[in-house]
Formats: structure tokens, sequence, C-alpha cells
């Protein structure tokens, strides 16, 4: 569909991001753990992940599987290809504070901690194959 000067052209929303990761349910284990996302749905190479609630999906998939040799490619764990990060709302300042302790027990790490413009503080942490995630607190 080509769009014109009267019609607009436009998604039904994100469907997805795909991580390749070292270890799949390591990663299941990460972003149960850390971020309360609960299994959505498993095919033969792509485990998708959910938040409660809400639509999004984070789908991990093996590296080294079927989809990197059929599409010729080699990809590398934690290799965000010119993505820098991944960012998810939380409620609060508390959740934020609960959640950066979820990340850690989990086996990331706290990247960093700032307040945003309206004094709401965000941090930057990363998982366990390095892909860096941005926890936004919605409220101080």
């Amino acid at each position: 569909m080509t769009a014109t000067s009267d019609t607009t052209v436009a998604t039904l929303g994100l469907n997805h991001v795909n991580l390749v990761v070292a270890d799949v349910e390591r990663s299941v284990r990460f972003y149960q753990q850390a971020l309360g996302m609960t299994l959505d749905n498993r095919t033969n190479e792509i485990t998708f992940m959910t938040t409660p609630g809400v639509s999004d999906l984070l789908a991990l998939q093996q590296a080294g599987g079927d989809l990197d040799r059929a599409s010729g490619k080699r990809r590398s764990p934690g290799d965000s290809g010119g993505i820098d990060h991944i960012g998810f709302d939380v409620a609060d300042a508390a959740t934020l504070s609960n959640l950066v302790t979820a990340v850690r027990a989990a086996g990331g790490d706290l990247l960093m901690m700032l307040t945003d413009s309206d004094g709401h503080p965000i941090a930057f942490v990363s998982d366990p194959d390095g892909y860096v995630l941005q926890l936004s607190a919605l409220a101080s």
C-alpha cells in the first residue's frame, strides 16, 4: 500500500522485540524473576515472554539455532546491532527499587541511576547476556 497525501499508513503497534540469547532457560528465569514477565508461547526456536496485563512481547531466540543458520547470520548474545536499550515503565520509585534488587538477584547488573526532568527515577540495568534495559518510574 502506498501512502498518498490524504491517506495515513500506520502499524497496529509493536509486536515484539527479539533477543538472541546464549541460554534461553537462563533468560526466561531472569525475565520472570527480575521483571515479573510470564511465559506466553514457545515455538521450535523462539520463546515469547509477556508482561502481565499488557500485550507486549519479548522473544528469546537461542543463538546458533536453525533461524541463524537459515539466515546465514552469526548472531552473538548481547550484540545489540545498533539498538541501545529496551525501555520498560514501572509504577513508582519503590517498585523501581524492588526491581533493581530483583535484577541483581536474577543475574543482572545495575549500570546507572538517574532522574528525569520530572523528578522520576530511572535505572539502566543489564540482563545476563548484556542487553541494556531502561526501567522508568512513572511516579516518584
